[in-house]
């Protein structure tokens, strides 16, 4: 089995620098753009996919459906693999939220959910539970999984190991995606297409204050 685990393509709010979190908001024309010129490239490779899985939230489904031609009603909804719960944090930008929202990209293990905000362990467990669920499909199957900027890096992080204050080192851009298999009865990642041109969090000036 192989599965592309692609973040959605870019949004307004990605281009402001606000918390989108549970926000059911659509691509913007640069955030399609980005969906058709990876689409080609993944023509261009002759991959087909098996079956097509997103994120509930209209910007994940948008783009898996420019993605792969398929109907928005015919793509499986992963609740699992939604985004961060940033509860009343959402729709602020970022650079206004001073240190914890700092922590949240440099020290996850600092970071301090609000009240109504989902944490970073319960993120975690939710994603994790989704890839070991996965490891159990049919060996096979190709699928596309389009998610989000937090649920993405957790994946990554899951499935490659170290601690959890490393997740945003890496960094993933809009339409960026990595490609995992299971190798002896695990998930790995075999590669790695992360698209730092498209990149809009974090912030490096505001993270380096």
């Amino acid at each position: 089995m192989e599965l592309y685990i692609m973040r959605h393509g870019q949004t307004a709010d990605n281009k402001k620098h606000l918390l989108q979190g549970r926000k059911n908001i659509p691509l913007s024309e640069e955030g399609i753009e980005q969906a058709m010129k990876a689409k080609a490239e993944i023509d261009a490779e002759g991959i087909v996919f098996d079956r097509v899985c997103a994120s509930p939230l209209r910007r994940a489904m948008q783009t898996a459906a420019l993605i792969t031609g398929v109907d928005e009603s015919d793509i499986e909804p992963i609740e699992e693999i939604i985004e961060y719960d940033f509860g009343p944090l959402e729709g602020k930008r970022v650079e206004d939220l001073g240190p914890n929202m700092r922590a949240f990209f440099m020290d996850p293990e600092a970071y301090i959910a609000p009240e109504g905000a989902e944490t970073y362990d319960e993120m975690f467990e939710r994603v994790e539970g989704y890839l070991k669920r996965m490891e159990q499909e049919d060996p096979d199957e190709k699928i596309l999984v389009v998610a989000h900027g937090g649920t993405l890096h957790a994946m990554y992080q899951l499935l490659v190991g170290g601690p959890m204050k490393e997740m945003w080192e890496t960094t993933i851009g809009n339409c960026g995606y990595f490609i995992a298999s299971v190798v002896d009865g695990k998930l790995s990642v075999t590669s790695t297409h992360f698209k730092e041109e498209n990149k809009t969090l974090p912030l490096d000036s505001f993270l380096k204050k």
